[in-house]
């Protein structure tokens, strides 16, 4: 198997750096279901993103992550948006995108959702 050279591995070190795997984590401390849509933007803006993934459903006080790649449609931004179909009346809701164990960002920070309305997050570097 033939060595990668220098120049080789610089790019492929620099593509990495810029078209990263990231996880979007989602804590649901509500105590209802709450459906998650993610989107990536060319801008920093929560206008005018696309759709990454379907959205999808994460239950009462459970947990689950989203690891998207740039076969996903990289975008150099992305956000959140979040609602829920009935109205909680009880904790909150935390998303975060994970780049790895030193590279976190909170999308929601602990957001307390009392309503039915899409509610939508900051917006961060993929």
């Amino acid at each position: 198997m033939p060595e990668a050279s220098v120049s080789q591995l610089s790019l492929f070190s620099a593509q990495s750096e810029v078209h990263r795997v990231i996880s979007i984590f989602v804590e649901n401390g509500l105590d209802k279901p709450v459906q998650v849509q993610i989107y990536a933007n060319r801008t920093k803006t929560a206008n005018g993103g696309l759709r990454v993934v379907e959205e999808f459903t994460v239950g009462p006080y459970m947990a689950e992550a989203k690891t998207l790649d740039p076969a996903a449609g990289w975008l150099p931004y992305i956000y959140c948006t979040a609602r829920c179909s009935t109205p909680p009346t009880y904790g909150s809701l935390t998303i975060y995108r994970i780049r790895s164990k030193l590279d976190e960002v909170k999308l929601f920070d602990a957001v307390e959702i009392r309503d039915t309305e899409t509610h939508t997050s900051d917006v961060c570097e993929w």
